[in-house]
């Protein structure tokens, strides 16, 4: 590989890419919160039209993961990076003076597709920038920007509603913010080679049909998937179960939380504790543990105890799980690309079909939420079933 970028250079660019996602995320979250306003505006008369916007996300996010190696290839990256930013802003752009409800799920596609592109270019960007000894930090960092930018949003997204009183001008203040970063990159964002090993001055000549004939491209998503699930059942399907008196917004504020203290713990973990697999399985099985005792017991104060814990669990593995494929043998950058775009477009895969079942599931028992809740812990145990098939890559610690 070559030389090592200066220390100024690689905290610069890994600033201007972990504000860039945090705020996609606050851009996101924005737009749920309108979505009252948005409705009313559009005329819609049922919340099955603006379930549109979710389908719309969850296809951008599949395709662009699918896709960034692609475009990682075709304009390097500081375009490819760039691009996945422009593609945010151009989204937001979009949904912002949209007429027609078609535009404004178009603009909200585009956006997602961006953010679906950019959370896969922070692993070669580690991959290059980052010592093997830094990595674990830096993941761990990237891996909690969604959850920062959630926290800012419920921060500041009602208080700007508040000020700018329009869901556009809303809108418009936080895409303003990332027109920024994405100026900013322009400035800071440089090439590197992609395919190039960390070991050598081998390249790397391999392909996505390549990739899936790897056991590990399969079994490292099917890993994830059953705590990705979890994730999204906890914010969706918990709250309405109304179980307990438990206030939604507060349990995912804890959720969040949980996730930057888990990613904190996890940076600390690393500088004593190199191992990945016993992380993950400890994490795992736990986890499933705290979801059962969240859906089962109604003591709100359980609930939210759960749900902190459960972000703390769920965060504080990921940094080892997301660490194995820049520590397996040969790995370039280009080759991360291709590893971290399967991984998440197979877990998003299999997470919409497990939630589309477990929708079934609720709608078979009457609308009860009891048998999915428990249906979806139990599935989180991809995660610990998965430390025993995937490889480890660290054997000192």
């Amino acid at each position: 590989m070559s030389s090592r970028k200066s220390n100024a250079r690689a905290i610069t660019v890994e600033l201007i890419m972990f504000f860039t996602y945090a705020f996609f995320a606050v851009n996101w979250i924005a737009g749920t919160t309108l979505t009252t306003e948005i409705m009313e505006f559009f005329h819609l008369e049922s919340y099955a039209s603006a379930t549109l916007i979710s389908n719309a996300i969850t296809v951008a996010k599949i395709i662009g993961n699918f896709l960034a190696a692609w475009f990682l290839v075709k304009l390097l990256p500081k375009k490819a990076i760039g691009f996945a930013s422009f593609l945010i802003v151009a989204g937001c752009a979009m949904a912002v003076f949209a007429q027609q409800y078609a535009m404004f799920i178009i603009g909200r596609f585009v956006m997602g597709f961006g953010g679906a592109l950019y959370v896969v270019y922070f692993s070669p960007m580690v991959v290059h920038y980052f010592s093997p000894e830094q990595r674990p930090a830096v993941n761990a960092a990237n891996g909690v920007a969604y959850n920062l930018g959630s926290i800012i949003a419920l921060i500041i997204v009602a208080p700007i509603i508040h000020w700018l009183q329009t869901w556009q001008y809303s809108m418009a203040f936080f895409a303003a913010i990332s027109l920024v970063l994405f100026i900013l990159w322009l400035v800071a964002g440089e090439d590197f080679p992609i395919n190039q090993t960390t070991a050598n001055d081998k390249t790397d000549n391999g392909s996505f049909i390549e990739d899936l004939k790897k056991p590990f491209n399969w079994i490292f998503p099917f890993t994830y998937s059953g705590l990705l699930m979890l994730y999204i059942v906890v914010l969706t399907m918990f709250p309405q179960a109304q179980l307990s008196n438990v206030n939604s917004s507060t349990l995912s504020t804890l959720m969040a939380v949980g996730g930057i203290i888990g990613s904190l713990l996890a940076i600390a973990l690393s500088k004593k504790y190199s191992k990945r697999l016993p992380v993950i399985r400890l994490c795992g099985i736990v986890m499933t543990v705290m979801a059962f005792v969240m859906f089962n017991v109604t003591i709100p104060f359980v609930s939210y105890l759960s749900a902190l814990l459960l972000g703390i669990l769920m965060f504080l593995p990921v940094t080892s799980l997301v660490s194995i494929p820049q520590e397996l043998p040969g790995m370039t950058p280009e080759k991360i690309t291709r590893t971290m775009g399967l991984f998440w477009a197979i877990s998003y895969i299999i997470e919409t079909i497990v939630y589309f079942l477990l929708g079934k599931v609720v709608e078979a028992q009457g609308g009860s939420f009891q048998g999915a809740l428990n249906i979806a812990a139990v599935l989180s145990l991809t995660f610990f079933i998965g430390s025993f098939l995937l490889p480890e890559t660290r054997k000192d610690g």
